[in-house]
């Protein structure tokens, strides 16, 4: 019964999720008692704010609700880098800047090596913020460093910590006020209509599914929309395993996703999860990509696709129930991504995009572990910058960047899903080759 389910989550009885996870991961159930009072407060006094500029080095939840909060300030100066880039990292500027690194488990590469850059390239600790988990490696070098040391909620996953200081810090830094988010995100308390509309929404949304899929309908691009971004990551990491799960296409009428309907939709998620029979806090498949990655950086890194038969891209196109575009490029190709997105989808049908490895850590599991009638096509856009080590390591930003490419494509095939490389010196290089000009 709906009326059930409404009365356990607003009892905070969370037992009738799938698998083993909830009951140490749903904290977020009370982030708007936790956060929005005297928390907010006590860290907008104390945050570092000597430059008006500010850049967020974080992936996947750590970064994607920072899009959504900065979506709605005009006068926005909060710059996120989800990205292991070369040619992005290279035109990166870290003098007269406040730096967020964000990481719930403290050991995310991007965030990392970005960090590592940035301090050997202008960033002073003093104008440093680190956002992580109690006790993870990342706090204990922002405490090393003297730099304001922000903890996190081990009891909710990245995906799920918009209203938490994942969120709520680079909101500050976007330029919102306490009070200003607060009245913005007074709806995220859970209340008995809140919770019955995100409960009913999620039954008539599963009415689609068939053979454990469905298609969940974005009202803009996550390429270009922080909003869409943010939401695309919350559906697809949490629905998308055992063969099952929600795609979000962009599809249907034209919306805008404000940060005080966060908590509906952290609701409608986990619901639509329980719905086609999955753990909706858990991300089996994540890990298989980050060990491929480790193993490829232990030698030399060459930038060579894979080879492929043009006929057997054709004809794996045509079939596919939806096709995953992977574009390794800077972030400043989103536009041209987009573009592409919408033409190869013209050509060939649904079609979801985004840049790697940013697409890692938000569809990366729904890829190898949601619906199987995925086709994977990897762009990989040459750099123009030279490579350099980056400090304290081993590696450059194009090994990196890379064995990130190498890695996932390692993994999909490994988890049975067909995969395609192209490499290309741009995006509209990839259109021609896949014939949508002609």
């Amino acid at each position: 019964m709906s009326s059930d389910r409404v009365r356990q989550i607003l009892d905070s009885d969370v037992s009738f999720f799938e698998g083993t996870t909830a009951l140490t991961a749903t904290g977020w159930l009370r982030h708007p008692e936790r956060y929005f009072d005297e928390w907010l407060d006590d860290i907008d006094a104390r945050r570092p704010r000597r430059f008006a500029r500010t850049l967020l080095l974080g992936m996947g939840g750590s970064s994607s609700p920072a899009r959504l909060y900065a979506d709605w300030r005009p006068e926005n100066t909060l710059h996120v880098i989800d990205t292991s880039n070369p040619d992005t990292v290279a035109a990166l500027d870290f003098r007269e800047a406040t730096v967020i690194a964000s990481s719930k488990s403290g050991g995310t590469v991007e965030t990392q090596t970005l960090l590592a850059h940035a301090l050997a390239h202008g960033l002073a600790p003093e104008d440093l913020v680190i956002i992580t988990d109690p006790g993870t490696s990342l706090a204990e070098l922002g405490a090393s460093l003297g730099a304001l040391v922000i903890l996190g909620d081990p009891n909710t996953g990245g995906r799920f910590s918009s209203l938490s200081p994942f969120g709520l810090v680079p909101a500050l830094y976007a330029g919102w006020t306490p009070d200003e988010l607060r009245e913005e995100l007074r709806g995220c308390y859970l209340t008995d209509d809140l919770v019955a509309r995100a409960v009913h929404d999620a039954d008539v949304l599963a009415r689609d599914v068939v053979d454990g899929a469905a298609f969940f309908a974005l009202g803009a691009d996550p390429i270009t929309s922080g909003g869409a971004l943010w939401l695309e990551q919350l559906v697809a990491e949490t629905t998308g395993k055992s063969d099952r799960g929600f795609i979000p296409v962009v599809q249907g009428p034209v919306a805008l996703y404000r940060p005080g309907d966060m908590q509906y939709y952290h609701l409608l998620a986990a619901l639509l999860a329980w719905h086609v029979g999955v753990d909706p806090f858990n991300q089996p498949n994540v890990e298989s990509a980050k060990k491929e990655v480790v193993a490829l950086l232990g030698s030399a890194i060459a930038w060579d696709a894979h080879p492929y038969d043009p006929r057997a891209l054709e004809q794996a196109l045509d079939s596919a129930a939806y096709i995953a575009v992977q574009a390794y490029a800077p972030l400043d190709a989103s536009h041209d991504l987009a573009e592409l997105r919408v033409g190869i989808e013209g050509a060939f049908g649904p079609t979801t995009a985004n840049l790697g490895p940013r697409y890692l850590h938000s569809t990366g599991q729904l890829h190898k572990g949601g619906p199987t009638s995925v086709v994977g096509l990897q762009l990989i856009q040459r750099p123009r910058s030279a490579a350099h080590l980056i400090a304290g390591r081993t590696y450059s930003f194009h090994d990196l960047h890379m064995a990130q490419a190498l890695g996932d494509y390692r993994a999909m095939t490994e988890s049975g899903r067909p995969v395609f490389q192209i490499m290309v010196d741009d995006l509209f290089e990839a259109g021609s080759i896949l014939g949508l000009d002609s």
